[in-house]
Protein backbone atom coordinates (compact mmCIF):
# COMPACT_ATOMS: atom_id res chain seq x y z
CA UNK A 1 0.00 0.00 0.00
CA UNK A 2 1.25 3.43 -1.00
CA UNK A 3 1.59 6.03 1.90
CA UNK A 4 1.43 9.51 1.66
CA UNK A 5 1.91 12.36 4.29
CA UNK A 6 -0.58 15.05 4.35
CA UNK A 7 0.82 18.31 6.29
CA UNK A 8 -1.79 20.31 7.65
CA UNK A 9 -4.10 18.25 5.79
CA UNK A 10 -7.11 18.91 8.33
CA UNK A 11 -8.33 22.08 6.11
CA UNK A 12 -10.57 21.64 3.68
CA UNK A 13 -8.29 20.86 0.93
CA UNK A 14 -6.96 18.47 3.15
CA UNK A 15 -10.13 16.81 3.41
CA UNK A 16 -10.65 16.59 -0.23
CA UNK A 17 -7.47 14.77 -0.76
CA UNK A 18 -7.74 12.60 1.76
CA UNK A 19 -10.91 11.22 0.65
CA UNK A 20 -9.25 11.18 -2.71
CA UNK A 21 -6.19 9.29 -1.80
CA UNK A 22 -8.02 6.15 0.28
CA UNK A 23 -10.14 5.64 -2.60
CA UNK A 24 -7.22 5.27 -4.44
CA UNK A 25 -5.98 2.77 -1.72
CA UNK A 26 -3.45 4.64 0.00
CA UNK A 27 -2.56 5.02 3.30
CA UNK A 28 -3.05 8.54 4.38
CA UNK A 29 -1.02 10.12 7.58
CA UNK A 30 -1.82 13.57 8.68
CA UNK A 31 0.57 16.08 10.55
CA UNK A 32 -1.75 17.89 12.57
CA UNK A 33 -1.82 20.60 15.83
CA UNK A 34 -4.92 18.94 17.16
CA UNK A 35 -5.64 14.99 16.73
CA UNK A 36 -9.52 14.94 17.03
CA UNK A 37 -10.00 11.13 15.97
CA UNK A 38 -8.42 7.68 16.78
CA UNK A 39 -6.40 5.72 13.59
CA UNK A 40 -7.64 3.23 11.74
CA UNK A 41 -6.53 1.02 9.37
CA UNK A 42 -6.07 3.52 6.43
CA UNK A 43 -5.39 7.08 8.27
CA UNK A 44 -2.42 7.80 11.17
CA UNK A 45 -3.00 10.42 12.87
CA UNK A 46 0.32 12.69 13.98
CA UNK A 47 0.52 15.44 16.41
CA UNK A 48 3.32 18.19 15.11
CA UNK A 49 3.40 21.78 15.75
CA UNK A 50 4.71 22.43 12.36
CA UNK A 51 7.77 24.62 13.68
CA UNK A 52 10.11 21.17 15.25
CA UNK A 53 11.18 18.13 14.42
CA UNK A 54 9.62 15.65 16.58
CA UNK A 55 8.22 12.03 17.08
CA UNK A 56 6.21 13.04 13.75
CA UNK A 57 9.41 13.17 11.30
CA UNK A 58 9.59 9.43 11.60
CA UNK A 59 5.97 9.32 9.49
CA UNK A 60 7.99 10.36 6.96
CA UNK A 61 10.16 7.74 6.37
CA UNK A 62 9.44 5.41 3.08
CA UNK A 63 6.61 7.78 2.19
CA UNK A 64 5.78 7.51 -1.16
CA UNK A 65 4.49 11.27 -1.76
CA UNK A 66 4.96 13.98 1.52
CA UNK A 67 2.62 17.04 0.08
CA UNK A 68 2.58 20.27 2.44
CA UNK A 69 -0.88 22.11 2.80
CA UNK A 70 -0.05 24.07 5.78
CA UNK A 71 -0.90 27.61 6.10
CA UNK A 72 -3.52 30.06 7.44
CA UNK A 73 -5.89 31.32 5.17
CA UNK A 74 -5.71 34.67 3.43
CA UNK A 75 -9.04 35.19 4.38
CA UNK A 76 -8.28 38.00 7.19
CA UNK A 77 -7.66 41.50 7.34
CA UNK A 78 -3.81 42.10 6.84
CA UNK A 79 -2.85 43.11 10.18
CA UNK A 80 0.80 42.98 11.37
CA UNK A 81 -0.35 40.12 13.59
CA UNK A 82 -2.51 38.22 10.86
CA UNK A 83 0.77 38.97 8.49
CA UNK A 84 2.79 37.26 10.57
CA UNK A 85 0.67 34.66 11.61
CA UNK A 86 0.61 34.31 7.67
CA UNK A 87 4.12 33.87 7.29
CA UNK A 88 5.01 31.89 10.48
CA UNK A 89 2.11 29.37 9.48
CA UNK A 90 3.58 28.95 5.28
CA UNK A 91 7.47 28.99 6.09
CA UNK A 92 7.93 27.34 9.66
CA UNK A 93 6.75 23.69 8.44
CA UNK A 94 8.14 23.90 4.93
CA UNK A 95 11.49 24.18 7.04
CA UNK A 96 10.59 21.97 9.59
CA UNK A 97 9.65 19.18 6.87
CA UNK A 98 12.82 19.98 5.05
CA UNK A 99 14.79 19.80 8.15
CA UNK A 100 13.02 16.17 8.73
CA UNK A 101 13.68 14.68 5.45
CA UNK A 102 17.48 15.19 5.72
CA UNK A 103 17.37 12.97 8.46
CA UNK A 104 15.75 10.50 7.49
CA UNK A 105 17.33 6.52 6.13
CA UNK A 106 14.54 6.11 3.22
CA UNK A 107 13.28 9.66 2.10
CA UNK A 108 9.96 10.15 0.09
CA UNK A 109 9.89 9.85 -3.41
CA UNK A 110 8.51 13.11 -3.54
CA UNK A 111 7.90 16.41 -1.78
CA UNK A 112 4.95 18.74 -3.00
CA UNK A 113 4.82 22.03 -1.20
CA UNK A 114 1.60 24.20 -1.84
CA UNK A 115 2.18 27.81 -2.90
CA UNK A 116 0.07 30.44 -4.54
CA UNK A 117 -0.49 32.05 -7.85
CA UNK A 118 -0.75 35.51 -5.86
CA UNK A 119 2.84 35.42 -6.34
CA UNK A 120 1.68 37.20 -9.08
CA UNK A 121 -0.39 39.77 -7.71
CA UNK A 122 -1.00 43.41 -9.94
CA UNK A 123 0.91 41.95 -12.44
CA UNK A 124 0.00 43.23 -16.05
CA UNK A 125 0.11 40.42 -18.14
CA UNK A 126 -0.65 36.57 -17.78
CA UNK A 127 2.03 34.30 -16.42
CA UNK A 128 2.42 30.52 -16.42
CA UNK A 129 5.12 28.41 -15.25
CA UNK A 130 7.64 30.05 -16.54
CA UNK A 131 7.17 32.95 -15.57
CA UNK A 132 10.61 35.22 -13.64
CA UNK A 133 8.63 38.15 -12.59
CA UNK A 134 6.81 38.61 -9.00
CA UNK A 135 4.18 40.33 -8.65
CA UNK A 136 3.54 43.64 -6.06
CA UNK A 137 1.87 43.80 -2.55
CA UNK A 138 2.15 41.52 0.60
CA UNK A 139 0.71 38.00 -0.70
CA UNK A 140 3.25 38.05 -3.34
CA UNK A 141 6.29 38.86 -0.93
CA UNK A 142 5.02 36.12 1.57
CA UNK A 143 4.71 33.59 -1.66
CA UNK A 144 8.16 34.32 -2.27
CA UNK A 145 9.34 34.31 0.59
CA UNK A 146 7.29 30.49 0.88
CA UNK A 147 8.83 29.40 -2.13
CA UNK A 148 12.15 30.06 -1.45
CA UNK A 149 12.18 28.34 2.49
CA UNK A 150 10.74 25.38 -0.24
CA UNK A 151 13.91 25.17 -2.16
CA UNK A 152 16.38 26.34 0.42
CA UNK A 153 15.59 23.26 2.55
CA UNK A 154 18.41 21.06 0.60
CA UNK A 155 16.55 17.81 0.25
CA UNK A 156 19.07 15.42 -2.00
CA UNK A 157 17.13 12.39 -3.79
CA UNK A 158 13.57 13.47 -3.65
CA UNK A 159 12.00 15.56 -6.08
CA UNK A 160 10.67 18.67 -5.20
CA UNK A 161 7.57 20.26 -6.71
CA UNK A 162 5.53 23.53 -6.08
CA UNK A 163 2.04 23.65 -6.79
CA UNK A 164 0.72 27.32 -7.03
CA UNK A 165 -3.08 27.05 -5.78
CA UNK A 166 -5.31 29.35 -7.15
CA UNK A 167 -9.05 29.68 -5.15
CA UNK A 168 -10.89 26.12 -5.48
CA UNK A 169 -14.43 25.68 -6.79
CA UNK A 170 -16.32 23.56 -4.25
CA UNK A 171 -19.86 22.98 -4.09
CA UNK A 172 -20.02 23.74 -0.07
CA UNK A 173 -17.39 26.22 0.58
CA UNK A 174 -15.10 28.74 -0.87
CA UNK A 175 -15.75 31.45 -2.89
CA UNK A 176 -18.45 29.37 -5.58
CA UNK A 177 -20.43 28.89 -2.00
CA UNK A 178 -20.54 32.00 -1.31
CA UNK A 179 -21.38 33.86 -4.45
CA UNK A 180 -23.95 30.77 -5.86
CA UNK A 181 -26.85 33.08 -3.52
CA UNK A 182 -25.61 36.49 -4.40
CA UNK A 183 -26.01 35.67 -8.24
CA UNK A 184 -29.12 34.10 -7.69
CA UNK A 185 -30.57 36.84 -6.10
CA UNK A 186 -29.60 39.17 -9.06
CA UNK A 187 -26.59 40.47 -7.23
CA UNK A 188 -23.75 38.78 -8.66
CA UNK A 189 -22.63 41.66 -10.85
CA UNK A 190 -18.97 42.55 -11.49
CA UNK A 191 -16.55 43.75 -8.72
CA UNK A 192 -15.43 47.19 -9.46
CA UNK A 193 -14.66 47.94 -13.31
CA UNK A 194 -14.61 43.93 -13.74
CA UNK A 195 -11.46 44.34 -15.50
CA UNK A 196 -9.55 42.65 -12.89
CA UNK A 197 -8.20 38.47 -13.94
CA UNK A 198 -9.48 36.06 -11.96
CA UNK A 199 -8.11 31.93 -11.53
CA UNK A 200 -9.77 29.40 -10.25
CA UNK A 201 -9.83 25.33 -10.22
CA UNK A 202 -12.25 23.05 -10.17
CA UNK A 203 -11.90 20.68 -7.36
CA UNK A 204 -11.97 17.38 -9.35
CA UNK A 205 -8.98 18.98 -12.06
CA UNK A 206 -7.42 20.01 -9.32
CA UNK A 207 -7.06 16.13 -7.44
CA UNK A 208 -6.29 14.86 -10.64
CA UNK A 209 -3.48 17.09 -11.13
CA UNK A 210 -1.76 16.06 -8.15
CA UNK A 211 -2.27 12.39 -8.68
CA UNK A 212 -1.10 13.10 -12.32
CA UNK A 213 2.00 14.80 -10.94
CA UNK A 214 3.15 12.11 -8.49
CA UNK A 215 3.49 9.28 -11.03
CA UNK A 216 6.19 11.40 -13.22
CA UNK A 217 9.10 10.44 -13.47
CA UNK A 218 10.65 13.34 -13.85
CA UNK A 219 7.97 16.54 -12.89
CA UNK A 220 8.57 19.82 -13.69
CA UNK A 221 9.98 22.24 -10.46
CA UNK A 222 6.75 24.05 -10.65
CA UNK A 223 3.30 23.72 -11.68
CA UNK A 224 -0.28 25.80 -11.73
CA UNK A 225 -3.03 24.40 -10.55
CA UNK A 226 -5.71 27.13 -12.10
CA UNK A 227 -7.59 27.27 -15.34
CA UNK A 228 -5.81 27.08 -18.63
CA UNK A 229 -8.38 29.80 -19.70
CA UNK A 230 -9.22 32.55 -17.11
CA UNK A 231 -10.77 35.58 -17.52
CA UNK A 232 -11.67 38.73 -16.42
CA UNK A 233 -14.06 39.48 -13.58
CA UNK A 234 -17.13 40.92 -15.40
CA UNK A 235 -16.73 38.02 -17.99
CA UNK A 236 -17.01 35.06 -14.78
CA UNK A 237 -19.74 36.54 -13.38
CA UNK A 238 -21.25 37.01 -16.54
CA UNK A 239 -20.93 32.85 -17.25
CA UNK A 240 -22.03 32.48 -13.64
CA UNK A 241 -25.36 34.14 -14.00
CA UNK A 242 -26.12 32.44 -17.71
CA UNK A 243 -25.54 29.18 -15.64
CA UNK A 244 -27.82 30.22 -12.87
CA UNK A 245 -30.37 31.55 -15.34
CA UNK A 246 -30.09 34.85 -13.76
CA UNK A 247 -30.51 37.76 -16.46
CA UNK A 248 -29.39 40.91 -13.91
CA UNK A 249 -26.64 41.09 -11.60
CA UNK A 250 -25.80 44.52 -9.59
CA UNK A 251 -22.19 45.73 -9.98
CA UNK A 252 -20.08 46.19 -6.90
CA UNK A 253 -18.71 49.39 -6.73
CA UNK A 254 -14.74 49.65 -5.57
CA UNK A 255 -16.15 51.68 -2.58
CA UNK A 256 -18.56 49.16 -1.21
CA UNK A 257 -16.36 46.08 -2.11
CA UNK A 258 -13.97 47.52 0.45
CA UNK A 259 -17.16 48.12 3.04
CA UNK A 260 -18.03 44.35 2.44
CA UNK A 261 -14.40 43.44 3.03
CA UNK A 262 -14.48 45.41 6.25
CA UNK A 263 -17.92 43.95 7.30
CA UNK A 264 -16.40 39.99 6.56
CA UNK A 265 -13.22 40.99 8.08
CA UNK A 266 -11.08 40.13 5.11
CA UNK A 267 -8.86 42.71 2.96
CA UNK A 268 -10.28 44.87 -0.26
CA UNK A 269 -7.21 43.58 -2.35
CA UNK A 270 -8.59 40.28 -2.68
CA UNK A 271 -11.50 41.23 -4.48
CA UNK A 272 -10.06 43.70 -5.82
CA UNK A 273 -6.49 42.85 -6.79
CA UNK A 274 -5.65 41.10 -10.35
CA UNK A 275 -4.02 38.40 -10.52
CA UNK A 276 -2.85 37.36 -13.75
CA UNK A 277 -2.29 33.55 -14.15
CA UNK A 278 -2.92 30.92 -16.46
CA UNK A 279 -1.13 27.19 -16.87
CA UNK A 280 0.42 25.33 -20.05
CA UNK A 281 2.79 22.72 -18.69
CA UNK A 282 0.34 20.42 -17.48
CA UNK A 283 -0.44 20.53 -20.77
CA UNK A 284 2.49 20.40 -22.69
CA UNK A 285 3.34 17.52 -20.64
CA UNK A 286 0.03 15.44 -21.43
CA UNK A 287 -2.27 16.31 -18.49
CA UNK A 288 -6.21 17.10 -19.86
CA UNK A 289 -8.10 19.54 -17.65
CA UNK A 290 -11.75 17.94 -17.11
CA UNK A 291 -13.04 21.38 -16.57
CA UNK A 292 -10.93 23.80 -18.37
CA UNK A 293 -13.44 26.64 -18.34
CA UNK A 294 -16.07 28.38 -16.25
CA UNK A 295 -18.74 26.72 -18.03
CA UNK A 296 -18.09 23.90 -17.65
CA UNK A 297 -16.95 24.02 -13.76
CA UNK A 298 -20.04 26.07 -12.78
CA UNK A 299 -22.65 23.89 -14.45
CA UNK A 300 -20.98 20.92 -13.33
CA UNK A 301 -21.24 22.19 -9.28
CA UNK A 302 -24.80 23.40 -10.02
CA UNK A 303 -25.87 20.09 -10.92
CA UNK A 304 -24.52 19.01 -7.67
CA UNK A 305 -25.90 22.07 -5.39
CA UNK A 306 -29.36 21.07 -6.73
Amino acid sequence: MKKVVLAGGTGNLGQLLTTAFLNNGWHVVILTRRIAQPNTDQITWVEWDGKNIGNWAQYLEGADAVINLSGKSIQCRFTEDNKRELWDSRILPTKAIGMAIQTLHNKPSIWVNFSGVSIFNQLSHLQDENSKEIGTGFLASLTKDWEQSFWESNVADVKQVILRISPVLLKDSGFFAELLPLVKFGLGGKVADGKQWMNWIHYADLIALIFWILQQENPSPIYHACSPNPSSNALFMKTFRSAVGMPIGFPLPSFMAKIGAFVKAVDASLLLDSVPVTTTVPAQQGFVFKYPNAELAIKQLLKKST
